[in-house]
């Protein structure tokens, strides 16, 4: 048995739950483990004295160290069941036992037997790796996933979960699957979107396969946990529309501007992905982020990837004009005039974007930083001027005249 699976199930068991029902587990350093899990169909408690050996198909149990044993009990429909695995003179002996008494056994312990133990090892996880190499070699990938929707425990289905997307080639239509039963029936979050990041890694999908994994990120309820996804697979999101939109559908059931702001950073930074899906997230945050501090940090990491792209930079300068305050307004586009490598065009929407600053002292002080990067075009220079229209201050106004005349000599 593999205590290092054993072991991680033991921490996670310690503080989580099967979902419509309980679980309970201790395990200590001999390799004895005690499980106890409930829901609406049956209640089981499993307990293992030293080292046991399962095999994959669920038929029992292979190997017994002296002294050792493995006690199953099964409650369903108001009967319990009780198999009992012992190790005696080097064989492994078997009793059966309904409702505390001992049966000879027979038939029909042998079909408690079949019943039991492929729950044993779905629900426990254990020998998981195992397990999923056998289902898909004896039942097909279609009976693995019957196996899989068939789980109770959060955790015992992001293991097979991981492992099947781990180990094999993953059809669409399975996909579909797999990832509509980790929505339907993992009610943990950090299961959940631990697990469909694992899957990512594994699977790296692309169309209705992504469209489908960021769908179920759509159940978390936890802004963390959803904007933590995102993180993962924005570096390497496939370039396509559809990516995109099922992204921002994410992205759209975050509440905390916070959250949302790291989840967007990867689309307004991503030098792969098209112009017009960096503009779709820029407007999205300028719709979605109440906070001045989180868009305008926001736009200033985009800065760099706006580039030479007019498409960008609309969109970019277009988002300022968001802002509340005079001083976030003028960081941004500052860093869009730091960051960038703006056409004539792209100055001009920079330039207009500095009309809807009411400071004088921070309208001026943006023209007097951007002047000396003016490109000698004479559209941007009327930009530049009608700007300093907009300045109600002599003194500002005046200062930052002079900084366009000395960067014209």
């Amino acid at each position: 048995m593999n205590w290092v699976i054993l072991a991680a199930i033991a921490l996670y068991f310690i503080a989580t739950a099967v979902n419509d029902g309980a679980t309970g587990w201790h395990f200590d350093d001999s390799g004895s483990f005690n499980v106890r899990v409930s829901n609406d169909d049956y209640s089981l408690r499993v307990r293992s004295e030293g080292d046991v050996e399962l095999p994959a198909d669920g038929s029992g149990v292979t190997a017994l160290s002296t002294g050792d044993s493995l006690d199953i009990r099964l409650t369903r429909n108001g009967v319990e069941r009780r198999v009992l695995f012992s190790s005696e003179s080097g064989a492994i002996k078997q009793q059966f036992f309904v409702e505390g008494d001992e049966q000879p056994w027979g038939p029909e312990a042998d079909r408690f037997v079949a019943e039991v133990m492929p729950i044993v090892l779905r629900e426990t996880a254990i020998n998981a790796d195992e397990r999923v190499a056998w289902l898909i070699a004896n039942r097909g990938h279609a009976g693995l996933l019957d196996e899989i929707e068939l789980i109770q425990s959060d955790f015992a289905q992001r293991v097979y979960t991981v492992q099947y997307a781990e180990t094999a080639t993953i059809a669409d239509t399975d996909f579909a699957r797999l990832m509509k039963a980790a929505g339907d029936h993992m009610g943990s979050d950090f299961d959940l979107r631990t697990t469909l990041s694992a899957v990512y890694d594994a699977q790296t999908p692309t169309g209705e396969s992504f469209t489908a994994l960021l769908a179920d990120g759509g159940t978390l309820g936890s802004d963390f946990d959803a904007r933590t996804l995102l993180e993962h697979v924005g570096p390497r999101m496939p370039n396509a529309a559809e990516a995109a939109t099922a992204y921002l559908e994410l992205a759209t059931t975050i509440g905390s501007d916070f959250d949302m702001r790291l989840a967007l950073q990867p689309l307004v930074t991503q030098p792969a992905l098209a112009d017009e899906v960096v503009a779709e997230a820029i407007d999205m945050a300028a719709t979605e982020l109440g906070s001045d501090f989180d868009l305008r940090t926001l736009l200033s990491e985009a800065a760099p990837r706006v580039g030479r792209s007019d498409v960008l930079a609309r969109a970019y300068t277009r988002a300022t004009r968001g802002l509340g305050s005079d001083f976030d307004h003028r960081e941004a586009l500052t860093a869009l005039a730091d960051g960038a490598d703006l056409s004539p065009a792209g100055w001009r929407l920079l330039l207009d974007s500095t009309q809807g600053i009411g400071s004088d002292f921070d309208a001026a002080a943006l023209l007097m930083n951007v002047a000396p990067k003016l490109p000698r075009d004479e559209e941007v220079l009327a930009a530049y001027r009608a700007a300093l229209a907009t300045i109600d201050s002599d003194f500002d106004r005046q200062r930052a005249a002079d900084a366009l005349e000395t960067a014209s000599r």
